[in-house]
Protein backbone atom coordinates (compact mmCIF):
# COMPACT_ATOMS: atom_id res chain seq x y z
CA UNK A 1 0.00 0.00 0.00
CA UNK A 2 1.51 3.36 -0.98
CA UNK A 3 2.26 5.90 1.47
CA UNK A 4 2.09 9.73 0.61
CA UNK A 5 4.91 11.66 2.97
CA UNK A 6 4.49 15.31 3.07
CA UNK A 7 7.32 17.30 1.36
CA UNK A 8 8.00 21.04 1.82
CA UNK A 9 9.62 22.87 -1.14
CA UNK A 10 10.22 26.56 -0.70
CA UNK A 11 7.27 26.84 1.44
CA UNK A 12 4.93 24.73 -0.92
CA UNK A 13 3.56 21.78 0.15
CA UNK A 14 3.62 17.86 -1.62
CA UNK A 15 2.49 14.81 -1.00
CA UNK A 16 5.19 12.40 -2.55
CA UNK A 17 4.58 8.19 -2.94
CA UNK A 18 6.89 6.22 -1.35
CA UNK A 19 6.87 2.91 -3.77
CA UNK A 20 7.00 5.42 -6.81
CA UNK A 21 7.78 8.97 -6.08
CA UNK A 22 4.37 10.20 -7.36
CA UNK A 23 4.00 13.99 -6.16
CA UNK A 24 0.99 16.15 -5.78
CA UNK A 25 1.32 19.37 -4.79
CA UNK A 26 -1.32 20.91 -2.02
CA UNK A 27 -0.64 24.39 -1.90
CA UNK A 28 1.74 26.54 0.39
CA UNK A 29 1.89 25.84 3.71
CA UNK A 30 -0.09 29.54 4.46
CA UNK A 31 -2.18 28.74 2.29
CA UNK A 32 -3.05 25.21 4.19
CA UNK A 33 -2.85 27.66 7.73
CA UNK A 34 -5.37 29.91 6.49
CA UNK A 35 -7.70 27.51 5.21
CA UNK A 36 -7.60 25.47 8.58
CA UNK A 37 -7.98 28.88 10.06
CA UNK A 38 -4.92 29.30 12.93
CA UNK A 39 -1.75 27.47 13.59
CA UNK A 40 -2.86 25.52 16.14
CA UNK A 41 -6.03 23.44 16.01
CA UNK A 42 -7.24 22.12 19.29
CA UNK A 43 -8.67 18.66 19.48
CA UNK A 44 -11.01 17.37 22.55
CA UNK A 45 -10.82 14.65 24.60
CA UNK A 46 -13.65 12.80 27.09
CA UNK A 47 -13.61 11.77 30.03
CA UNK A 48 -12.58 8.64 29.40
CA UNK A 49 -10.25 9.06 26.82
CA UNK A 50 -7.92 11.29 29.24
CA UNK A 51 -7.35 8.35 31.17
CA UNK A 52 -4.90 7.09 28.32
CA UNK A 53 -1.42 7.31 29.62
CA UNK A 54 -0.11 8.88 26.40
CA UNK A 55 -2.15 11.75 26.47
CA UNK A 56 -0.86 14.05 27.93
CA UNK A 57 -4.16 16.73 28.38
CA UNK A 58 -5.27 16.81 31.90
CA UNK A 59 -8.01 19.96 30.81
CA UNK A 60 -8.92 17.45 28.00
CA UNK A 61 -7.44 19.31 25.20
CA UNK A 62 -4.72 19.20 23.27
CA UNK A 63 -3.50 22.15 20.95
CA UNK A 64 -1.78 20.80 17.76
CA UNK A 65 0.50 22.54 15.80
CA UNK A 66 -0.84 22.97 12.03
CA UNK A 67 2.10 23.39 10.29
CA UNK A 68 4.26 19.71 11.98
CA UNK A 69 1.08 18.49 11.51
CA UNK A 70 1.07 19.45 7.87
CA UNK A 71 4.72 18.42 7.44
CA UNK A 72 4.86 15.29 8.78
CA UNK A 73 1.53 13.41 8.54
CA UNK A 74 1.43 10.75 5.56
CA UNK A 75 -1.69 10.04 3.60
CA UNK A 76 -3.06 7.50 1.90
CA UNK A 77 -3.30 6.80 -1.51
CA UNK A 78 -7.19 7.36 -1.39
CA UNK A 79 -6.83 10.62 0.51
CA UNK A 80 -4.34 11.73 -2.66
CA UNK A 81 -6.62 10.63 -5.22
CA UNK A 82 -9.52 12.09 -3.61
CA UNK A 83 -6.91 15.21 -4.12
CA UNK A 84 -6.50 15.09 -7.53
CA UNK A 85 -10.14 15.39 -7.91
CA UNK A 86 -9.65 18.97 -6.72
CA UNK A 87 -8.21 21.57 -9.42
CA UNK A 88 -4.78 23.90 -7.74
CA UNK A 89 -6.65 26.52 -10.75
CA UNK A 90 -9.76 26.88 -9.11
CA UNK A 91 -10.83 28.50 -5.40
CA UNK A 92 -12.64 28.35 -2.46
CA UNK A 93 -12.68 30.78 -0.04
CA UNK A 94 -10.03 32.44 -2.11
CA UNK A 95 -7.69 29.82 -1.91
CA UNK A 96 -7.17 26.55 -3.96
CA UNK A 97 -9.67 24.13 -4.02
CA UNK A 98 -6.78 20.90 -3.77
CA UNK A 99 -5.71 23.34 -0.40
CA UNK A 100 -8.68 23.82 0.99
CA UNK A 101 -9.79 20.21 0.36
CA UNK A 102 -6.87 19.09 1.99
CA UNK A 103 -7.05 21.25 4.83
CA UNK A 104 -10.61 19.84 5.60
CA UNK A 105 -9.15 16.32 5.24
CA UNK A 106 -6.22 17.45 8.24
CA UNK A 107 -9.01 18.55 10.29
CA UNK A 108 -11.20 15.50 10.19
CA UNK A 109 -7.99 13.09 11.01
CA UNK A 110 -7.25 15.69 13.87
CA UNK A 111 -10.41 15.86 14.86
CA UNK A 112 -11.44 11.44 15.09
CA UNK A 113 -8.84 11.56 17.45
CA UNK A 114 -10.58 13.29 19.84
CA UNK A 115 -14.17 13.10 21.71
CA UNK A 116 -17.02 13.31 18.62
Amino acid sequence: MTRYEPECVDGTLYLVGDADGDRVEVGTLDDVVAAVGADTHVVEYDERQRTQPWLDAEDGQLDVDVRETATTLPHTAEFVAELRDHDMGTERYGLPERTVTFAQGLLDILDRQGAE
